[in-house]
């Protein structure tokens, strides 16, 4: 193909020579060439949207990124209660994103947490609000559980299945492990952790079909209740809460999609920590002091002003790593490329060149004859698988 497109500019050369207007020929041609490629058809485009927080500070915080296509509608963004009694649901974060068709829709929905007692006099107590940060009353389930009783009701859909992912189990047994043995060592020897995984397949009333992956971890506190034996006291946080809606037969490229968007997220570990930070707070009964929310938020201004494509954006280490990027590989919907400082991102699978911008897009393509540089007149830089 590379001898081909050689032959055609020494053609091409030669022609000008006896030409008295090349230049307008040129652009001419570029014009036929860049008017015959359609976005979606003969590539596509991956653009990092970025997702703010306007509410928590004195001004304006990202809260972090991920990559999806360019001309797809995305809202997304942080609204903050301090009223809710449920610490985690405190600050929610979420995310709708629709292709131009209608046939995709990406949703995420926020962190939830659901309590519950084994002791009846103690659920007593919760299911009358007289327990300070009880969030909502509802017996314990794994992830898959959750996706059947909560997620596919909430989002008006028919659960055709939910199911453990296997995979995932070990990554989130050992992050069980970890959370009980900090307990412990910090002398709570009554704290134990149980998390899963889960993957489940829904159908709505237009016909369309949808993915929806779960992640919960149970924090169990055992202790002595009321009636003189040992009680568990459980509380139930969902991190991950997100469903692919799809036009039927889309499964396949529903699923690159997701997995794109997953393998892609980034967080500010800053505002991370700032809201981490507050639940602590909160926990132990104190106020945030407002000096230092202004200096947490000066530190994430400095952060980010220092380039288009952030610090944070770049890291594969980034603390988002430990969920979305599992069930990103589980999905295996993308390929890894590398650009010219050996970064890696993972992008949609199935294309064989890819370019990046330094605004933090990605053109992908199967076509040969596309160069994004000459077919665009833009700056970009072609990855390496």
């Amino acid at each position: 193909m590379y001898k081909l497109l050689i032959a055609i500019c020494c053609m091409y050369c030669v022609v000008s020579c006896n030409e008295p207007q090349p230049g307008k020929n040129k652009n001419a041609t570029s014009k036929n060439h860049t008017s015959t490629m359609q976005e979606g058809k003969d590539y596509i485009i991956l653009k990092r949207i970025r997702s703010v927080d306007n509410q928590g500070f004195n001004q304006p915080v990202e809260v972090g990124s991920f990559l999806l296509p360019a001309n797809w509608q995305v809202t997304s963004g942080v609204v903050w209660n301090g009223r809710n009694k449920c610490i985690p649901e405190m600050v929610q974060a979420s995310m709708n994103a629709k292709s131009p068709d209608g046939a995709y829709e990406l949703i995420m929905l926020p962190v939830t947490q659901f309590d519950w007692s084994d002791d009846p006099v103690y659920l007593d107590a919760m299911q009358r609000g007289f327990n300070m940060h009880s969030c909502t009353i509802k017996k314990p389930s794994d992830a898959a559980g959750y996706i059947r009783q909560s997620m596919a009701p909430a989002m008006h859909a028919t659960i055709k299945s939910a199911e453990t992912i296997t995979a995932l189990q070990q990554k989130m047994d050992e992050g069980a492990m970890q959370m009980t043995n900090a307990a412990r060592q910090a002398g709570n020897s009554a704290y134990s952790h149980r998390g899963s995984a889960a993957e489940g397949t829904l159908s709505f009333t237009d016909g369309s079909e949808g993915i929806a992956l779960c992640t919960l971890m149970q924090t169990i506190v055992t202790m002595p209740g009321t009636r003189g034996s040992m009680a568990n006291n459980y509380q139930c946080y969902v991190s991950m809460r997100v469903v692919v809606k799809y036009k039927t037969g889309n499964e396949q490229m529903a699923r690159k999609i997701l997995s794109t968007f997953l393998g892609s997220a980034r967080v500010n570990p800053l505002w991370q920590q700032a809201v981490q930070a507050m639940f602590v707070n909160i926990g132990r009964s104190a106020q945030i002091e407002i000096g230092k929310q202004i200096e947490i938020t000066h530190q994430a201004q400095e952060e980010i002003s220092n380039g288009i494509i952030r610090n944070w954006e770049k890291s594969s280490s980034n603390s988002g790593e430990n969920s979305t990027q599992q069930f990103s590989q589980y999905l295996r919907g993308v390929d890894s490329w590398t650009d010219e400082s050996g970064s890696k991102v993972e992008l949609t699978s199935g294309y064989n060149n890819a370019w990046s911008r330094s605004d933090g897009s990605y053109l992908l393509t199967d076509n040969p004859a596309i160069d994004p540089n000459v077919t665009f007149n833009e700056g970009w830089k072609r990855l390496n698988k």
